[in-house]
């Protein structure tokens, strides 16, 4: 009895202890921002930094990529998981531009060059609430100003913000088209951890929260890693699938210099495990009105591909389409995957943000 007395002041001592004094070594509110970045003319468009309010006031930065046309059709875009505008997208980007598309590329809510504390909050509620504010931007002040069309609007995600993006079109249903890439739909069997795993997590989560109300500083989880390791995304791809060598998304930021990498750093806030079921993705792909571009990976392990045909079976409208490659979870950013990732994107928004009389079924 006494040992058990003992043993459980020792536990509850720890957790104070966590509670009012651990620092995993990522806390604080200090964050390496992203690099100004000059108005330029580039060869296929005009770029420009443009930033736009949040729902809690705080300024969203974005890019704008503006092709030599009247009034043209406008894809907004926006990084997965913990990413930032920097990271790998531009690419896709200045191929939209090259084909007369508009883009607005901007980052969430305390990520890269948007505001917004505690740093690296990762939240589908909140991210849905920036697709409004960014969709809204475009259809008030951009329209406004002719520089896109407010009636020729797609949403682009990739991995978590590809998910996002289908719910943001299942709410909107003045979104003319959708491309996912690689969407993250809903926790499958084959992802979930082990249960010593999932304690921590719950223990994290709860530490976390508890922190944040009493105004301490927050604890941070690895955003990627290896099984194993206490992460939120873990992988073990096939280096043979594709171009890109590595298994870790670490890694996969790593092949970008410092500077260029808009303040990425591998964490995310604890209290994401506590967020995730409030949105389901797949829960809400049946009610997308508009043409649906999906992408998955033949071998991806974080985004299971059949994960993404069921998703496609669920879509209702009869321009959806859906492109497995041969390759996995990031390898569709980069070398031959990208190109033919990128022509079949390009493809399918031309065709479907082409101007017509009369308005998308």
């Amino acid at each position: 009895m006494i040992y058990a007395i003992a043993a459980g002041a020792v536990t509850i001592a720890g957790l104070a202890w966590l509670l009012a004094c651990y620092d995993n070594g990522q806390g604080g509110f200090a964050h390496s921002p992203a690099r100004a970045r000059p108005d330029e003319d580039l060869p296929e468009c005009s770029f420009r930094t443009v930033h736009f309010p949040a729902a809690d006031g705080a300024r969203l930065e974005g890019w704008l990529y503006l092709p030599r046309l009247a009034s043209p059709a406008l894809v907004v875009m926006a990084p997965g998981l913990t990413g930032t505008k920097e990271g790998h997208l531009e690419p896709f980007a200045r191929r939209f531009a090259r084909a007369g598309l508009a883009v607005l590329l901007f980052d969430f809510r305390t990520l890269g060059g948007s505001e917004g504390e505690p740093r690296h909050w990762v939240d589908q509620e909140r991210q849905l609430e920036d697709w409004r504010a960014a969709l809204a931007f475009a259809r008030g002040e951009l329209a406004r100003s002719k520089l896109v069309d407010a009636e020729r609007i797609a949403v682009w995600g990739s991995s978590f913000s590809g998910g996002t993006a289908l719910v943001a079109a299942a709410l909107d249903p003045a979104v003319r088209a959708v491309v996912a890439q690689c969407p993250f739909l809903a926790t499958s069997t084959s992802q979930q951890p082990p249960f010593r795993a999932r304690v921590w997590f719950v223990l994290w989560t709860v530490l976390d929260s508890l922190r944040a109300r009493l105004g301490l500083r927050p604890l941070y989880v690895a955003a990627f890693g290896r099984p194993g390791e206490l992460v939120f995304a873990k992988s073990v791809e096939n280096p043979p699938a594709g171009d890109f060598q590595s298994s870790q998304g670490h890694d996969f930021w790593q092949t970008m210099p410092e500077e260029l990498r808009g303040g990425w750093q591998n964490k995310l806030l604890a209290r994401v495990f506590a967020s995730l079921d409030r949105v389901v993705p797949l829960d809400h792909v049946g009610a997308i009105r508009c043409p649906v571009h999906l992408v998955a990976g033949a071998h991806d392990d974080m985004v299971p591909a059949e994960l993404v045909r069921a998703a496609y079976e669920l879509l209702a409208h009869p321009g959806k389409q859906l492109d497995v490659h041969d390759c996995g979870h990031f390898d569709l950013y980069l070398g031959s995957v990208f190109e033919r990732n990128a022509e079949r994107q390009v493809e399918f928004l031309a065709a479907v943000l082409a101007r017509s009389e009369s308005a998308p079924s």
